[in-house]
């Protein structure tokens, strides 16, 4: 149960982020504000979380982690709740950024404290099995608050993703046993070239698949024509897609080079394209319904394969400086999506909802561009470095 419970804690934050994102149009027209500004909700949310996350874990690095944990997912519990009632759009913005910026500390602390409980043989299953925590939230927590809004009224999204923290909260707590924070291993540190890449892969991917996912809502609506159960039918295929790319990306992991991830990018931008291109030539029914399951199929797959690929190559590159190299990758993820849907609100306010995955598919291609660069960099760079120690041959007496 210890490990359950841990892995509530990114699924309830999760769905406290995107819990509303089938749920735009309703919204838009209750709060008198276009799809793109409601859109913009979960951008300030995950920005916030981008920013505050560092931060706050520098900031509570001595507190213990058990209480600063159900500190947090008290907050998380009482900002969803206010959020149910907020009496317009400009005080759900700050409830949302209030959410990003005292959040920030759920998945890291729920991570920390996994680590610290497991034994050192068991510590990486460990890791992962609460990430997925954000997986399934995807799965299973997106779409349970998009058809509590669908049926109810999108407020209710917000009240049951409160009292899903809220039971994450007493299960935590019973439980979770305090730890000593572990302050073993060092906080910080310099990072090679090659992980400031990795780094990079992180945002990209997660920025170029956002710029659809912030707006995923009115694009199965545009694309489909379904609302409420349709739309989150949709989601919970993306969420197993995520859960599968988790598998995909720990058995591409062992792989070398940066070919694997420039793949896994091109799978990202074909994501994209399968649904920008029809709605840009206003193609709907049933290729409609074709093309965004190809989409949900391919998008979430290879955006979670980038993770374990990213966070192996992180640990093998950074060393004793990998606890500050996954700080931020974290941020990276968070920077990523928040980016992604404001590149997405910008698209759309410019060229319509078309204009939303294809920004991301661009994005895409950017990170396609990095990665075969960088791969080029790594691979000068070890032929330099092997020609110089083959010079190095002892002299003769």
């Amino acid at each position: 149960m210890q490990l359950f419970s841990l892995l509530l804690v990114p699924f309830a934050f999760t769905m406290g982020g995107f819990a509303f994102s089938g749920l735009l149009d309703p919204m838009a027209r209750d709060l008198g504000v276009s799809v793109a500004q409601v859109g913009t909700l979960q951008s300030a949310f995950a920005l916030t979380c981008a920013v505050s996350g560092p931060l706050l874990a520098r900031i509570t690095a001595r507190l213990p982690r058990k209480r600063l944990l159900l500190a947090t997912l008290v907050v998380l519990t009482a900002l969803n709740l206010a959020s149910a009632f907020a009496p317009g759009f400009g005080e759900l913005m700050v409830l949302r950024m209030m959410l990003g910026l005292f959040g920030a500390l759920a998945l890291p602390l729920a991570i920390a404290i996994a680590t610290i409980l497991a034994l050192p043989e068991k510590r990486a299953k460990a890791i992962a099995t609460v990430y997925s925590g954000v997986a399934i939230a995807m799965m299973l927590g997106v779409p349970m608050g998009s058809l509590a809004g669908a049926t109810f009224g999108w407020e209710y999204s917000f009240a049951l993703t409160a009292a899903v923290c809220a039971l994450t909260l007493l299960l935590v707590w019973q439980n979770v046993p305090a730890v000593e924070h572990d302050a073993s291993g060092p906080q910080g540190g310099r990072l090679p070239a090659s992980s400031f890449a990795h780094l990079g892969v992180t945002f990209l991917a997660f920025g170029s698949m956002f710029a659809l996912v912030g707006y995923l809502g009115p694009v199965i609506t545009a694309l489909t024509g379904f609302n409420g159960q349709g739309i989150a039918a949709y989601q919970m295929l993306s969420g197993v897609g995520c859960l599968a790319g988790l598998v995909v990306g720990a058995r591409l992991a062992s792989a070398k080079g940066m070919s694997v991830l420039a793949f896994l990018f091109a799978g990202i931008f074909a994501s994209l394209i399968v649904v920008g291109l029809p709605l840009v030539f206003e193609i709907s029914g049933p290729w409609g319904m074709l093309f965004m399951l190809l989409s949900v199929a391919i998008g979430p797959v290879a955006l979670f394969a980038t993770a374990p690929v990213v966070q192996t190559r992180l640990a093998e590159a950074a060393g004793p400086s990998a606890t500050f190299a996954f700080a931020l990758n974290g941020s990276m993820v968070y920077l990523g999506q928040g980016t992604g849907i404001a590149i997405g609100a910008a698209a759309i306010g410019v060229s319509g909802l078309a204009g939303a995955p294809m920004a991301g598919a661009a994005l895409g291609i950017v990170g396609m561009v990095m990665v075969l660069v960088a791969g080029q960099r790594m691979r000068r760079s070890a032929a330099a470095s092997f020609d110089a120690d083959s010079t190095e041959a002892p002299t003769r007496p």
